[in-house]
């Protein structure tokens, strides 16, 4: 039977392709093959008729998830297409905002982003404070980061929805980029921290400081410019694939619904 569709990487056949009808253009899977492969995986064998080298292929994670790191759409329409753009667009400008953002002057944090992300920052420090207090510590800007991880591993491995997962990556960058100036003041210690309505509190500002009291009893106080830099440029290069990775996805959709337009 004639297949329009790959199962294996999802690309759709062209008119144009010269393949056998029976295998992929792109990735070059028998489709006979690979049903009786997902048959007998199923069944907790290995077939036969599949040397070692073709199993690793099919059943290696690395190529698992770059099928579905680079899941094509199956489905498209313009609506969703433009909604897509808009949100890719308004992307690249907030983006350009926080990578221009200097983390010496903490300005990353006046974005409404901020808010967002310093809940999961403070409910990071409750969830991490079972293990210890430099965990604890640390579980604040841990978490935050994690939060957008954790929904774009959701996203590849479960749902298969590359533009979902390339806007967590966007994410993840966007928080290393916010909490670089917190990094970055672990020895002047002038950011002003939740809590801090007297004197008192102010004052015990050395025992709150997260990256002060991770740095601290590493022996890292004087590192604390450099990882902001660090995490400040990581966080922007996440934001630059990010972008890259939603391009490539609206690029593989707009073809799509040409296909589309012109079978209709």
């Amino acid at each position: 039977m004639e297949r329009t569709t790959c199962p294996k990487c999802g690309y759709t056949r062209q008119p144009s392709d010269t393949a056998p009808t029976t295998e992929c253009p792109r990735c070059g899977i028998v489709f006979a093959k690979y049903r009786q492969h997902l048959v007998d995986h199923a069944a907790g064998r290995r077939p036969t008729h599949v040397t070692d080298d073709e199993a690793d292929n099919v059943d290696g994670l690395v190529a698992q998830l770059a099928v579905r790191l680079f899941s094509t759409p199956q489905q498209a329409n313009s609506t969703t297409l433009a909604g897509e753009c808009l949100l890719a667009a308004a992307l690249v400008v907030w983006g350009m905002y926080f990578i221009s953002c200097d983390w010496r002057s903490g300005e990353a944090g006046m974005s409404f982003l901020h808010n967002v992300n310093l809940a999961f920052h403070e409910f990071g420090h409750l969830l991490f404070r079972p293990f210890g207090e430099w965990m604890m510590y640390l579980g604040g800007s841990l978490f935050q980061c994690m939060v957008p991880l954790l929904l774009g591993i959701v996203f590849v491995w479960r749902e298969a929805k590359p533009y979902s997962a390339a806007v967590c990556l966007w994410w993840i960058g966007q928080n290393l980029i916010d909490v670089a100036p917190y990094i970055g003041d672990a020895r002047a210690m002038d950011l002003p921290l939740i809590g801090e309505w007297n004197e008192e509190m102010i004052e015990a500002r050395a025992f709150r400081h997260d990256w002060h009291n991770l740095l601290e009893p590493l022996g890292m106080l004087s590192w604390d410019h450099r990882l902001a830099a660090l995490a400040h440029w990581l966080g922007a290069a996440f934001i630059l694939l990010a972008w890259l990775w939603m391009a490539w996805w609206l690029w593989q959709s707009w073809q799509l619904v040409r296909q589309q337009s012109a079978q209709s």
